[in-house]
Parts: C-alpha cells; sequence; structure tokens
C-alpha cells in the first residue's frame, strides 16, 4: 500500500536527531550568510556625531562647542564649513569616514545599505523558480557560496564602487539562499513540528545580529569588521555534502527512489526503523507546475498572495527600519544594535510557543497592532539628548522590534502553510520578494531621521496599522495538513486522492482529518 510522505516522516521522526542535525546546519548558515551580511551594514555605514575642531571652535567658521547629532537642528551647519573645520567624534571607522559621505553626499549611505537588497530581489525573482524546478539544495549551495566570496572579495579595494558591486553580489546570493533555506527545513517535518524547525532557526539568526554589536565593539576598523565576517562564513562551502535535497521535492518530481534513499539516512540517524516494503505515494498534479502564473490563477489564490506580499512588505520595512534606526537613537550605539538584536531570542520562542496555542494568523497580525502601538508611542517622545528621551526612544525601540520580529517570521511560516509543494518556493521567493522592496524602502526612510526626528515611525506604524487590517482576509492553518497540489490549496484533495488511488483514498482523508482536529 502507498504511503503518503506525511505518513513516513511520523514514522521515521518528525523531529528527532535528524532533524536537530539539520536545523543546527542551516542555522550556521542563516547566521553566517544570512544575519551578518544583512546587518553589518549597521555598523559599516553608521555616521558619528561631528565637532569643531581646535583652533576653529566658537568661532565665527565653527561655533560649536559641543558635538553635534543627526537630530540635532545644527547638523547641517558643517556643509557651509570648511572640511579642515570640523572632524568626527567617534573612533570607529565606516565608510562615512573612509569616503566623506555627509551632507550632499550622505544620500550614498542609503544607496550603500539598499543596494543589498536589490541583489536579493534580483535572486527572488528567479530562485523560487529555480528551486522548484532544479531543487532546493542546488540553489541554497550556490547563493551561500557567492556571499562567501563577495565578501572576501570586499574587504580589500578601496574603492566604493567595488564596494556597491560585492554588496549587490551578497544579496544576490543572500536571495538564492533566503528562497530554499525555510522551504527546505519545514520540508524535513510534518505540521506538528513545522514551527519548531521553521522558526527555531531564525534563533541562529538572532544570535548572530547579537553577537555582531560585540564583534563591532572590539573591532572598530569596519574592513577588519568585515573580514571577521568573512572568515565565520566560509565553513558554509562545505555544508553541499552534509545537506541532502528535499524529500517532498525529490517525491513531487517523480524521484521515488531518491526520495527513499533521503528517508532512509533520517530513519537511521533518527533510530527509527523504516519498512522495507516502503512505496511513496507521489501526489498527483493535475496543473502545470511551477509557473508564476499559479498564484493569480483565480480570486481566491490571488488574494492570498497579494495579502502575503503586503504582509511581508510591512513586516521587512519595519523590521529593518528599527534594526538600522538603532544606531541613531543616541547613547551607547554598541549597547543599543545589541538590544534591539537580542531582543529577538525571547522573540522567536514567544513565537514558536503562540503559533502553536493560538494560531498563525492571531499571532502576526496581534504583533503588528502592538509594533503599530509602539511607533505611536516613540513619535510622541522628545527629541534629544536627555536621559529620559534616550531611554524611552530605545525602550519604544525594542518593543516594536520584538513584537515585528514576531510577525516576520510568522508571516514566514504562515505563508509556507498556505501554499502547497509545488509553487511553495515560487510563493516564498516572491513574497519575500515584496519584502526585500520593503527592506530597500527602510534605508531610505530611516534617511528621513535628517529631516524630522519622528518620520520614520509614523511611517512605520501606519502601514503596520493597514497590514494588521488586510491580514484578517487570510485563512488560518493551524492543524492543517502540508499542502502538496494546487489542488490541495484549494480545497479538491478529495478528488485528487480518488484519482491517485482509490483504495488508498479513504484511509488518508481519514488520518488528515484527524490532524486537522
Amino acid at each position: 500500500m502507498a504511503t503518503a510522505i506525511n505518513d513516513a516522516f511520523v514514522k521515521i521522526g518528525e523531529f528527532r536527531q535528524y532533524q536537530w542535525f539539520l536545523l543546527t546546519l542551516m542555522g550556521y548558515a542563516l547566521m553566517a550568510i544570512g544575519a551578518l551580511p544583512a546587518m553589518i551594514v549597521s555598523f559599516i555605514t553608521a555616521e558619528p556625531d561631528w565637532k569643531c575642531v581646535e583652533g576653529y571652535k566658537n568661532n565665527t567658521v565653527c561655533r560649536f562647542n559641543n558635538s553635534i547629532t543627526l537630530t540635532s537642528d545644527d547638523y547641517k551647519a558643517r556643509c557651509k564649513m570648511p572640511r579642515e573645520a570640523w572632524t568626527f567624534v567617534d573612533d570607529f571607522t565606516s565608510i562615512v569616514t573612509e569616503y566623506d559621505l555627509v551632507c550632499d553626499d550622505s544620500i550614498l549611505l542609503s544607496i550603500a545599505q539598499s543596494c543589498y537588497w536589490v541583489g536579493m530581489l534580483i535572486a527572488l525573482l528567479v530562485g523560487g523558480f529555480l528551486s522548484d524546478k532544479y531543487g532546493r539544495r542546488l540553489v541554497l549551495y550556490g547563493g551561500c557560496a557567492l556571499v562567501a566570496i563577495a565578501t572576501c572579495i570586499m574587504v580589500f579595494p578601496k574603492s566604493f564602487v567595488v564596494f556597491i558591486v560585492c554588496r549587490v553580489l551578497i544579496g544576490i546570493g543572500s536571495g538564492f539562499r533566503n528562497a530554499t533555506h525555510f522551504t527546505l527545513l519545514v520540508e524535513f517535518t510534518t505540521e506538528r513540528y513545522r514551527s519548531w524547525i521553521g522558526v527555531g532557526s531564525f534563533i541562529f539568526w538572532a544570535v548572530g545580529i547579537s553577537v555582531m554589536p560585540l564583534i563591532g565593539f572590539l573591532i572598530p576598523a569596519w574592513r577588519m569588521f568585515l573580514l571577521a565576517t568573512a572568515v565565520i562564513a566560509i565553513p558554509v562551502l562545505f555544508i553541499y555534502w552534509l545537506v541532502p535535497e528535499s524529500p517532498r521535492w525529490l517525491l513531487l518530481n517523480g524521484k521515488k527512489e531518491e526520495a527513499k534513499k533521503v528517508l532512509t539516512k533520517v530513519a537511521k540517524m533518527n533510530k527509527r526503523p523504516l519498512p522495507d516494503d516502503l512505496v511513496l505515494q507521489k501526489p498527483v498534479i493535475t496543473e502545470t507546475r511551477m509557473s508564476f502564473r499559479q498564484l493569480f490563477r483565480n480570486w481566491k489564490t490571488a488574494k492570498k498572495t497579494l495579502i502575503c506580499w503586503d504582509l511581508w512588505f510591512v513586516s521587512a520595512l519595519v523590521y529593518y527600519g528599527v534594526s538600522y534606526g538603532s544606531v541613531d537613537l543616541g547613547g551607547n550605539r554598541y549597547l543599543n544594535v545589541f538590544l534591539v538584536s537580542v531582543v529577538e531570542i525571547p522573540s522567536n520562542f514567544a513565537l514558536i510557543w503562540a503559533v502553536r496555542r493560538f494560531g498563525r494568523k492571531k499571532c502576526v497580525l496581534f504583533a503588528l497592532v502592538v509594533a503599530f502601538i509602539a511607533s505611536a508611542i516613540s513619535v510622541a517622545i522628545p527629541t534629544g539628548k536627555s536621559g529620559v528621551s534616550v531611554r524611552g526612544r530605545i525602550t519604544t525601540a525594542v518593543i516594536a522590534k520584538f513584537f515585528i520580529n514576531i510577525s516576520f517570521c510568522g508571516i514566514y511560516l504562515w505563508s509556507a502553510e498556505l501554499f502547497p509543494t509545488v509553487i511553495r518556493s515560487t510563493a516564498m521567493s516572491t513574497s519575500s520578494a515584496m519584502a526585500r522592496i520593503g527592506s530597500f524602502t527602510a534605508s531610505y526612510i530611516i534617511w528621513l531621521i535628517r529631516y524630522h526626528a519622528a518620520l520614520p515611525y509614523s511611517i512605520m506604524g501606519i502601514i503596520c496599522f493597514q497590514a494588521a487590517v488586510l491580514g484578517i482576509f487570510l485563512p488560518e492553518t493551524k492543524g492543517k495538513p502540508t499542502l502538496e497540489t494546487m489542488d490541495d490549496m484549494e480545497e479538491k484533495r478529495e478528488v485528487a486522492l480518488l484519482l491517485n488511488d482509490k483504495d488508498d483514498a479513504g484511509e488518508i482523508l481519514k488520518k488528515q482529518n484527524e490532524i486537522c482536529l
């Protein structure tokens, strides 16, 4: 009798030694190839405060005795001074201090931050299709290798153009990784443990960005900081031989024997017997596969796609807006970045617990509403360098980051369950592409702090609210079996099963109903 892939995982282990092994490998890759390259720009593009040089201080050329911050009314005063009349305050270096990206050239900072997202967007537009067509493993490794190599290249040439090109290449590699890593992980278990293995991987991301401020504090020179992250990324080049192809993808593409070999490896490490007479049941595919048009094949599917895209866009914009803006909150920039980073660890654990208890939909929408409230409170906090104002801004930023991280990680899980295996990578990659547009936009929204300190959080708060409203129209996926085909997505699974194997259909449907209950 044919066995469904979910039933096979129930027999050999849904979340045992092998899944922990895979989670560790993929988690390290996410930390080294995802977290550090994405968030390092918070430091290597940071703009220090400036002050008047001794000899020019307190005269007609430069009249200030104190240091001038980004939110100061006198921030642009240096633009009318001779360059030798002012200097940067802090002793750390960045591309701002090396290339003098101030005044009219300060917009280049946003370009330096956003070019990474341009590269990722390019990769995501094709990464999902390539992953659905050629497999998750090949696309994943190609992306990881590109990030590691481009990071090493970027360390040495003293050219802003080389910096930009390498950041685009790193973005492309990250896009390929982004299109595959989450999908590959959740396809190695069942509904019962999708939240554990999927969201669990983001704990490695949180650890990576939490360690990053410590590296920056110990290595204030930005090129050496970059070199340290390149060294951390090199071991990822060897994971190709350790990470297998998704057995769900293999089965869906008619490679039953290869899928069985992967399941045998899983069973062996999990110390669970795999039946010798196991015959895997291939899902019936009645539609043209791996087509972008499937995301819009009817109004019901198109509605899911568009609302998912909006949720990804908003979650990414606010997530990276808060992250990038943390260096400009006042006080110690290393401590600020650490606080808004380390808060993701309890946030991820909270999400793992909450999605199992309350469901994906309630968690994501509630998190967006709280992020909206935190943004509104932040706008009301007076600008300035007083201790109360600085602590208030940091507190609201930490709260906003805690909940927007729940939304961002939750939408990963929710989207993976809303779309079937046949187009899951395509759906995830296009959704992530929308997130990259949000990430790209975040760089410019944070730049608006130079005009008014309340502008960035005002914008982020408004878009959080509209996303929460639209998200109401998406269905809950908690307790539902993994979708395999478009027929499954459109509630036609009974017909597909009967066409596939009349003898097994009743039994499989019965098991699925038990899972849902």
